[in-house]
C-alpha cells in the first residue's frame, strides 16, 4: 500500500491566541498562510501605536515585528508574534510666569539668529563643496563630497535641532 499524506497532517490549523486586553480576533488559520496572518495582526498593532502616538502628540521614531516561527506539518509556520514600538513624546512645559515668558522669549530670539547664523554656514559649506567637485577627479574623494553635500542639504531641508557637527558626521550610502 501506498504511503499517502493526509492534508490535515500537511497542513494543520494553528490556533491563537491574543494578548490580555488585545483587541482583535483569535482566528485560526493553515501553516501555509500563519506568516501572513501573524505578520498581518503583529502590522495592525503596529498602526495602533501610530495611531494612539498622534492622538498624544508623540513621534514613533522606531517599530519592529518578531515572529516566531516553528516547523508545523510540511510548512515553516510562525506559531506566535511580537510587536514593539518606541515612541517619543514631548516635554510637557509647565505654566509660566511673566519673568519666564521674558526669559522663553529671548532664548527664541537667540535660538532664530543662531537658526540664521546655522543657515549661513550650511550654505556656505555647501558652495565650498560644489567648487571643489567641480575641480576634483578622484571618484573617492568625488563620493566623499556627494555624501557630505547630501548630509548638509538634508540639514538644510530638515531644519531640526540637531547638531551640524553630527550632520556631517553622518554618511549615506548613495549606491544604487
Amino acid at each position: 500500500m501506498i504511503d499517502s499524506i493526509k492534508p490535515e497532517n500537511f497542513n494543520p490549523y494553528l490556533g491563537y491566541k491574543l494578548d490580555p486586553g488585545e483587541p482583535g480576533l483569535s482566528n485560526s488559520s493553515p501553516a501555509s498562510l500563519s506568516i501572513l496572518r501573524v505578520a498581518a495582526h503583529e502590522l495592525g498593532n503596529i498602526n495602533q501605536f501610530k495611531s494612539q502616538a498622534l492622538k498624544k502628540g508623540g513621534i514613533v521614531i522606531y517599530t519592529d515585528i518578531d515572529l516566531n516561527l516553528k516547523r508545523r506539518g510540511g510548512f515553516l509556520a510562525a506559531v506566535g508574534g511580537k510587536s514593539k514600538a518606541v515612541i517619543l513624546y514631548r516635554k510637557e512645559i509647565s505654566k509660566s510666569t511673566p519673568q519666564d515668558s521674558a526669559y522663553e522669549l529671548q532664548n527664541t530670539e537667540k535660538k532664530v539668529n543662531e537658526t540664521e547664523d546655522i543657515k549661513q554656514r550650511i550654505e556656505k559649506e555647501i558652495q565650498k563643496i560644489m567648487n571643489e567637485l567641480r575641480a576634483e577627479t578622484d571618484p573617492e574623494k568625488i563620493k566623499k563630497l556627494l555624501n557630505t553635500l547630501h548630509s548638509l542639504e538634508i540639514y538644510k531641508s530638515n531644519s531640526s535641532s540637531l547638531d551640524l557637527e553630527f550632520i556631517l558626521g553622518l554618511t549615506l550610502d548613495l549606491t544604487v
